[in-house]
């Protein structure tokens, strides 16, 4: 990295270089992730219909997310793994970001447990032997793109199509048998 100065002489800000020449990964950035440390993380994708937490590093969760089109609507938070524990349980304020879980600090819901996410017990024995493993990365969607305010907006009756009554409800046909003039 390289100083910028002004003309006092000051350091007003830092520009940048890239050691390896590659574009930052906008996950990395978007989420605080470091896109060059492969050790390995704990990964809970919640509701994403797979079976069990993931071993992965950060460069490959930022390499997954980036190639995910969702990454708009994604948000990675961080749990602190008790040391001993097999079992993790996720709450909802567990999804959230600091700002949101003081936003709705008084909300019954915060508390309410989603899962309760088993450690592979190999995450297991590291964490309670080598202290491996002191953090549960949690990939969930902040909002969905029908949830989103935009999508709402755009979906909202005053959008909608407007469609006349006519086409709208059914008319009344008579049944053959009970109108003469239907044959």
């Amino acid at each position: 990295m390289s100083p910028k100065h002004d003309h006092t002489g000051a350091d007003t800000t830092w520009k940048s270089t890239s050691t390896t020449g590659t574009n930052s990964s906008k996950a990395s950035s978007l989420f605080g992730l470091d896109e060059d440390d492969k050790a390995n993380i704990l990964v809970y994708w919640y509701r994403s219909g797979r079976k069990s937490l993931e071993i992965t590093s950060q460069h490959d969760l930022c390499k997954s997310l980036d190639e995910d089109e969702k990454l708009p609507f994604m948000r990675v938070t961080k749990k602190q793994i008790p040391r001993g524990n097999s079992r993790l349980e996720v709450r909802t304020e567990d999804l959230m970001l600091p700002e949101d879980v003081e936003k709705y600090a008084t909300k019954p819901t915060l508390k309410a447990s989603l899962a309760n996410v088993g450690l592979p017990s190999i995450a297991y024995w590291k964490r309670l032997l080598f202290n491996s493993y002191p953090e549960l990365y949690i990939v969930s969607r902040s909002a969905s793109p029908t949830n989103s305010p935009q999508a709402s907006k755009e979906n909202s009756p005053e959008n909608s199509q407007h469609v006349s009554p006519s086409s709208t409800f059914p008319t009344d046909t008579p049944h053959p048998l009970q109108d003469p003039q239907a044959s």
